[in-house]
């Protein structure tokens, strides 16, 4: 009779590991991670400021064939510590620190074969993390995972958990005892007044996206994945960041950290910028009378915009080569009434870059050296990749070499699908977004993001890399008439700015036309501006679903937006995130006295036709805002009114010193 095929750690002990466990402090010793041996598995736990956090949660996977099912030892624990600091082609800082300490235990098996495997702990100030290592060895071909055991068990009265329940939803604020069958990743949970963690992953480059299945007590959960790992491969990493405020989780660089330096040796083609993008403008009607379509005419308005106000790209969506989910439609082709070649030619001589979109059966279907060499020869610079599907290891792994032949033609990557970012910016620098998110206004059956869950969005998806939402939406009462525009936003138009810099991304895809942009200019020089990368963060403050205010600070300027929920609220800022003996002018963007962010009707046309209430263009005061200026120094106070549903974003630039 064949033994069982599950693989726990380990099955029989050393006395040593028994008797004591092993232990790992973060380099500032606040968090405490220790291994234990008992009589069947090995285990975990963390503590933070000297609170356990983390209880007795449970080491190890189940494979699907018959190999380590007759136990193992732990032959060999080592320690190690590393200290490094890293600059980044582009993100949220200009240099990141991976300082760690790291325990290695060793495990052989009982049987025979002595065959062997490691579990690697590493304890960062932000977090702790872990992964499984299957060295090449004689008679272990595969490592064919059938199940996952690693467990989170957390130690808290109340915890409380903030998730994706889908790419493009969220649960919000659920007690654990409320928690559904699977949860997405990153997974957020309050455990005490002064403690947050944050559960994910790092470094999925040829594996299936894990969600959390929570145990019968509720308060455990355990990392669900299945895939194929071959002889001399890692598992990806399991993350647990861990913080005293929710800001400090926004500002962790834990994931980054875990991922594998960068591949890119030449890497000054990777630019990120803002980008006038035109899928939401088709039936949009110019100041001038021209409608917006597929069409050369349109993209060439669209270059000149991005001239005129310095925006680095243009990006064009699906169906530019034919139907996109048509068999037939080749990327290495266009339709007549777009000339590619003529508009690149165009955007060339006006300094701007072309993305355009392509659909993963252009990619799979053809060849993709043949597609990429023909767009390197017409000038393309970037891709958005559409319909790969999420989570599988063959999509994960399909989509890394996608972005590696992008990397060979100094291609830049979008993947505008719900895999999961998992830090692979790092490794791969040209990785400049991801979906991963409530886009602004995709699919009319999506309700869009209330402002309560753009609060909420910073400490769940956005933890886990670059999203593209595809916010800056300036015509937010006239242009629920366009033929791709599904819904109604609630949001002002402030609120919309501040979007553009609380949701980091290498490419900011901009939803609107030229001309609703014209009509605003003094309020678009916020986004203009933006340099998409940045040499510092800072989160100021940070209430979970009410409230979120962020700096950034490139060179000198500081770029500070502030987001707040259905309610409204006075924004209260010290600045004494500027430099001493330094005056700044402020360049203020705000709500007015009157903004607010409802909008009559329903928010599709279904849900307005239910209601009885014509879906159609109807004025609102989502678009009230007022500019402004003023002069500040470190340590003065700042204080401004937040509309209900509304933003906030300040400017500051040095001009004077004392």
């Amino acid at each position: 009779m064949k033994i069982p095929s599950a693989f726990y750690l380990p099955l029989i002990l050393l006395p040593s590991l028994e008797a004591k466990p092993k232990v790992v402090n973060s380099p500032d010793e606040r968090i405490q991670l220790q291994a234990h041996a008992e009589n069947n598995g090995l285990f975990y736990s963390v503590t933070f400021n000297g609170q356990p956090i983390i209880g007795k949660s449970r080491l190890g996977v189940e494979l699907n064939q018959d190999v380590f099912a007759g136990g193992v030892t732990v032959t060999q624990s080592a320690t190690r510590s590393f200290d490094e600091t890293w600059k980044p082609v582009w993100g949220q800082a200009s240099e990141y620190r991976n300082h760690f300490n790291e325990l290695t235990l060793d495990l052989q098996e009982v049987a025979e074969s002595k065959r062997t495997m490691q579990v690697v702990l590493r304890a960062f100030d932000d977090g702790v993390a872990l992964r499984y290592v299957y060295p090449e060895q004689e008679g272990l071909p595969h490592a064919n995972l059938k199940k996952e055991l690693t467990e989170v068990s957390v130690i808290s009265q109340n915890p409380v958990a903030w998730y994706a329940k889908s790419s493009t939803g969220l649960f919000s604020n659920v007690p654990f005892a409320k928690l559904g069958k699977s949860c997405r990743t990153p997974f957020t949970a309050q455990l005490a007044e002064d403690c947050f963690i944050s559960l994910h992953e790092a470094g999925v480059v040829n594996s299936s996206d894990a969600n959390l299945i929570p145990e019968k007590d509720r308060r455990t959960l355990r990392y669900s994945s299945v895939c194929n790992q071959g002889a001399g491969s890692v598992s990806p990493w399991r993350t647990i960041q861990i913080a005293s405020t929710p800001g400090k989780l926004i500002e962790s660089s834990l994931i980054l950290n875990l991922n594998e330096p960068n591949r890119v040796a030449k890497s000054d083609w990777v630019k990120p910028g803002v980008s006038l993008w035109d899928w939401r403008n088709h039936g949009g009607k110019a100041d001038d009378g021209f409608e917006y379509g597929i069409n050369t005419e349109s993209y060439l308005r669209y270059i000149d915009f991005a001239h005129e106000q310095g925006l680095a790209y243009v990006l064009i969506d699906a169906d530019w080569y034919g139907p996109e989910r048509d068999d037939k439609s080749d990327p290495t082709t266009y339709e007549h009434e777009v000339a590619i070649p003529r508009i690149t030619s165009y955007a060339k001589e006006k300094g701007v870059g072309i993305w355009v979109y392509v659909n993963d059966k252009g990619l799979k279907l053809y060849d993709i050296d043949r597609t990429f060499a023909q767009f390197q020869k017409w000038g393309i610079v970037g891709i958005k990749h559409g319909f790969l599907g999420a989570g599988n290891q063959t999509k994960n792994a399909f989509s890394v070499e996608v972005l590696k032949k992008c990397a060979e033609y100094e291609i830049m990557y979008n993947l505008h699908e719900p895999n999961k970012p998992t830090g692979l910016n790092r490794t791969y620098p040209h990785y400049m977004s991801r979906e991963y998110v409530n886009s602004m206004l995709d699919a009319a059956n999506r309700p869009p993001a209330t402002p309560s869950e753009l609060c909420v969005f910073p400490v769940v998806h956005n933890l886990a890399g670059p999203v593209d939402r595809s916010c800056g939406l300036f015509d937010m009462d006239q242009s629920i008439g366009r033929a791709k525009v599904h819904k109604q936003i609630p949001s002002t138009v402030v609120s919309q700015v501040a979007q553009c810099l609380v949701f980091p991304s290498g490419i900011l895809t901009l939803p609107d036309m030229p001309d609703a942009y014209r009509r605003k200019l003094d309020l678009f020089g916020f986004i203009k501006s933006l340099p998409m990368t940045y040499d510092e963060t800072r989160v100021l403050e940070m209430e979970i679903g009410k409230k979120i205010t962020m700096a950034r600070r490139s060179g000198d300027t500081w770029f500070v937006a502030a987001l707040v929920d259905e309610k409204g609220r006075q924004l209260e800022l010290d600045f004494d995130f500027l430099e001493a003996g330094v005056k700044y002018e402020v360049q203020i963007f705000e709500d007015t006295a009157e903004s607010h962010y409802q909008f009559p009707g329903g928010w599709n046309q279904k849900d307005a036709a239910k209601k009885k209430i014509p879906f159609k263009p109807v004025e609102t005061k989502r678009e009230l805002y007022q500019v402004r200026s003023k002069a500040a120094r470190k340590g003065d106070k700042y204080t401004a009114r937040l509309a209900p549903g509304g933003g906030h974003c300040l400017i500051l630039k040095p001009v004077a010193s004392d």
